[in-house]
């Protein structure tokens, strides 16, 4: 029990050191004691493969849409994919870009709930 508590606890502080914009240090010093320093030559790959992905949400979104028809998901997917763009390059705000891979997630993930609850339901 007590290793599943500390677990829990190393889980939370990592959330907790992401959510604190004074912590992304730390951040860093976990990805270099995982050996992830090596992939700060890729930067600039890892950011166009970021922008990628997003667009690739925002279109299995539009896809998940023609099925399953639930317009609400799609205007939140779209409108987070809209915000990472943003924040990148028209606002220049970190948390815009956040803020719209924050929507992009709870839209992946309440998408994927509602099909697995209708699947098991029918």
């Amino acid at each position: 029990m007590r290793l599943r508590l500390e677990k829990a606890g190393s889980i939370g502080a990592v959330i907790a050191a992401a959510a604190c914009p004074v912590c992304f240090p730390k951040l860093a010093l976990i990805g270099a004691l995982f050996g992830l320093g090596a992939f700060g030559a890729y930067e600039s790959q890892f950011f166009i493969a970021a922008q990628a992905l997003v667009i690739v949400a925002v279109v299995g979104h539009a896809l998940s849409y023609l099925r399953h028809r639930n317009a609400w998901l799609l205007a939140a997917a779209i409108a987070s994919g809209a915000a990472v763009f943003a924040g990148l390059y028209w606002a220049r705000s970190e948390a815009l870009t956040w803020a719209g891979f924050a929507g992009l997630v709870i839209a992946s993930a309440t998408d994927f709930w509602s099909r697995r609850r209708h699947a098991a339901s029918g």
